[in-house]
């Protein structure tokens, strides 16, 4: 898979954009539910039956990139998973890479579920 979809800090306009700026971005959802940490970063819980999670998909220009967003986001550590999903662009379903958490490192982290499909509404009113 040579894309990641992201839908939190790495948005668009959102505090940790800036590390991927450079790369091509398309609009895409994914299904699932959204939770923030106790620390306040978002969260992706990945189900295949819930609602339409709104983010972006971005091009990989280079696999280094991943390696270094694994290491931002704490894959070695435990604190997320890198899996491959299946999102859905305006060219029709695709896959991508996320970040996400299961139930026990949600818990670790005291995640809350949030009742939003856009992490975007949230941040621009903290």
């Amino acid at each position: 898979m040579a894309q990641l979809f992201v839908y939190g800090s790495l948005l668009r306009g959102e505090e940790r954009a800036g590390l991927i700026a450079h790369l091509d971005v398309r609009e895409a959802t994914v299904r699932g539910r959204l939770w923030r940490a106790q620390a306040g970063y978002p969260v992706l819980e990945l189900n295949p039956k819930a609602d339409p999670i709104h983010g972006e998909v971005l091009r990989l220009d280079k696999a280094s990139v991943l390696t270094v967003l694994d290491l931002i986001e704490g894959v070695n550590e435990g604190k997320y998973k890198r899996v491959g999903a299946r999102i859905l662009t305006e060219q029709g379903f695709e896959e991508a890479w996320v970040y996400v958490m299961d139930a026990n490192q949600r818990r670790r982290a005291g995640c809350v579920r949030l009742g939003v499909k856009d992490w975007r509404t949230l941040s621009r009113h903290r």
